[in-house]
């Protein structure tokens, strides 16, 4: 799970405002932060797989090719590559573009972050845990990232942690965040055949406005 961090006349905006201020006046720290904002705003604008959706992505993405002919070595702009094949569906390409920012940048939380998303989408859980256990000791207080570790030790079958990653959300995290943990934390106590706390959290996922996933953005 990658928790979500979103028609033409949005996309003509998205495209005016990355080429606002010309390539080669940017630094390579302001490029990365110009693709990370438009990356965000076509997650909480537009539908996943929608047209418009892929057509704001597959731009930004023509953007970064330049950019990293510009700033070759720079972990931070290939994360943003990495999270945006993310984005697109295109999970084995997201890892080689986080694993090159790692070489670069071996304790970017971002890198492991990209990493494990990855793995997890290609059905690598535990090679993916590793990833997402780095990323969260890198950054402890990040629940989001949180939320990422508790789906993998789900995933993983490491009931305990999951239960025990979730509770640190759910007893610090936002609402948001809240009723994704609270839903994972179900999930969790109904595999270890603890009915009653499934049930209890299961509820509370519910009346904190918890939602399927299917259909529904990930978060970058």
């Amino acid at each position: 799970m990658f928790i979500s961090i979103r028609p033409l006349l949005f996309c003509s905006v998205l495209l005016l405002s990355l080429h606002a201020i010309p390539a080669h006046a940017k630094t390579c720290a302001q490029t990365v932060q110009d693709i990370d904002q438009q990356h965000r705003k076509a997650l909480n604008s537009l539908q996943p797989g929608s047209d418009d959706y892929l057509h704001a992505l597959h731009a930004i993405e023509d953007d970064i090719f330049p950019a990293l002919n510009r700033c070759p070595a720079n972990a931070p702009l290939l994360v943003a590559m990495a999270e945006l094949q993310l984005s697109l569906g295109q999970p084995p390409i997201a890892l080689l573009y986080a694993q090159k920012a790692l070489e670069l940048a071996p304790d970017s939380w971002q890198a492991h972050n990209a990493a494990g998303s990855a793995l997890n989408v290609q059905g690598k859980f535990l090679e993916g845990l590793q990833y997402l256990q780095r990323a969260v000791a890198l950054q402890p207080d990040n629940y989001a990232l949180l939320i990422n570790l508790c789906s993998s030790y789900e995933r993983n079958q490491q009931y305990a942690k999951a239960i025990d990653a979730c509770s640190r959300v759910i007893d610090n995290g936002s609402a948001e965040l809240r009723s994704t943990a609270y839903s994972l934390r179900a999930r969790a106590h109904e595999a270890r055949g603890e009915q009653q706390q499934a049930a209890r959290d299961d509820k509370q996922a519910r009346e904190s406005g918890f939602r399927s996933p299917t259909g529904v953005n990930s978060t970058n």
